[in-house]
């Protein structure tokens, strides 16, 4: 696909502050970083890592389409695969064996019922985020004439007892919730990772994405997933979405990472489509409970991500400044659960909402207004939070010591815009919102470089 590149400029720095240098071969824009050196590491020298690499306890096999075949244990007792590796180091005991002394299990009705090991479990296929994602790929998949099963069109139930769907997702949200609760509001990533926009319920645009970025699943990607809010409203599977989502945070927690968007609160949702969808889905009893429930996994999402100390990922946009205090740190202070942020926290709610100033359309008063607060302005457009200028993006970069801030919250016709002075992106992930001809798009954070991948929705 079509990719736009957007160079970081300002040198990267190590955890304790130390600037690096980043040592480039080959030619053009996609010169390869082959090392990072510390003044106090010579080049060419590798230092020891801060942890150790120890032996999966699976193994998967992969069909040439890409997609996922298998899943067995690698430590069964029986694999000749495995035999030596135990008494060669390879492999630690306590890891072969369990804590009540029996072996690791695999995944299959035919093997040995042993007690499962936890990294294993993503791959049971009777677990609840696996029977989902299994629902999911039905849902997804147009089921013809003539072939086994009721025919129905791609992307729809057809026959599908919503009932049962409707309760394997509460179970959901209540596990998932917990894990977002033990979030901090400030994610801290690294890269690689993926930052995607806006989905508002274009289930359709998310599976593309899949194929194309994680199509083995996101445990088995090298690298991490950002989504930045507004997963539901306007589009006709915000459900369907949120399963989705909330099924992969169970199946990898470290790799899956969700931030609150202007849309995941419910008086919003109120006004436009999610609610009014979990009724005709599922009855208004249990639509409505359901409901409840994936809004009480919203409350506790975190606000924002940093990547690599230096990219700031929000749905809307930078806060006004915090007065006597660093803006970061005000948001690890973020209440976790938020039921009506407007009243709660003022700064998650300008994270979720602010929109950079659009200095063509400006008026005489408007351009008044940012110059006596300080580059910030009402947000006059949606009536609540600000709109700043290119001058408190800077002042937000320097103060914070990051070099640029990764946004959603605003349709884009490419998928993404490069703006206010190449330091704020926008990135918007639902082609043809709202029966537009809009693109979607991604951005990945990899190798010192912010690129730009546009989605072919044609």
């Amino acid at each position: 696909p079509p990719i736009m590149e957007v160079d970081m400029q300002s040198p990267p720095t190590t955890p304790s502050g130390k600037r690096v240098r980043i040592l480039e071969g080959g030619t053009g824009a996609e010169a390869q970083s082959i090392a990072i050196a510390t003044s106090n590491t010579p080049v060419g020298q590798l230092r020891s890592p801060a942890w150790t690499y120890e032996l999966a306890v699976h193994t998967v096999k992969i069909r040439r389409s890409g997609t996922l075949a298998d899943v067995q244990a690698l430590l069964d007792s029986r694999s000749e695969y495995v035999a030596g590796a135990i008494g060669h180091g390879m492999v630690s005991e306590s890891l072969h064996r369990n804590g009540n002394g029996s072996s690791a299990a695999g995944c299959h009705a035919n093997k040995p019922k042993f007690d499962r090991l936890t990294s294993i479990a993503a791959f049971n296929s009777k677990s609840r985020p696996n029977e989902m994602m299994g629902g999911l790929r039905y849902f997804e998949s147009e089921v013809k004439k003539g072939s086994p099963g009721t025919p129905k069109p791609a992307f729809s139930w057809g026959v599908v007892k919503k009932e049962a769907l409707g309760k394997t997702l509460l179970a959901i949200c209540r596990v998932v919730r917990g894990i977002f609760k033990k979030e901090p509001r400030l994610l801290r990533l690294a890269s690689p990772t993926y930052i995607l926009g806006d989905i508002h319920g274009n289930y359709p645009d998310l599976v593309s994405f899949e194929k194309a970025l994680w199509r083995t699943g996101p445990l088995l990607a090298p690298c991490q997933f950002l989504f930045l809010g507004d997963y539901v409203d306007r589009g006709d599977h915000g459900v369907e979405v949120v399963a989705y989502l909330f099924a992969q945070k169970l199946l990898a927690p470290d790799k899956m990472f969700l931030i609150r968007g202007n849309h995941e609160i419910r008086a919003i949702q109120e006004m436009h489509t999610f609610k009014r969808e979990c009724c005709e889905k599922f009855g208004d009893t249990l639509g409505v409970e359901l409901w409840d429930a994936i809004n009480d996994v919203f409350d506790v999402l975190p606000i924002a991500a940093v990547v690599d100390d230096q990219i700031f990922c929000v749905h809307g946009g930078i806060p006004m400044p915090v007065d006597g205090e660093n803006v970061l740190s005000a948001i690890c202070d973020i209440p976790v659960e938020l039921d009506e942020p407007e009243v709660q926290s003022q700064l998650a709610w300008e994270l979720m909402w602010s929109d950079p100033v659009r200095s063509t359309e400006l008026s005489a008063s408007e351009e008044q207004e940012l110059k006596e607060g300080h580059g910030f302005a009402r947000n006059h457009q949606r009536m609540t939070a600000h709109v700043f200028s290119v001058d408190a993006l800077d002042e937000f970069l320097r103060r914070n010591r990051l070099s640029y801030v990764v946004r959603a919250h605003e349709v884009k016709q490419a998928g993404f815009q490069v703006q206010q002075n190449g330091r704020l992106l926008t990135v918007f992930s639902s082609s043809h919102y709202c029966g537009g001809v809009n693109e979607a798009a991604c951005i990945l954070a990899d190798r010192h470089k912010l690129r730009m991948i546009r989605l072919d929705s044609s």
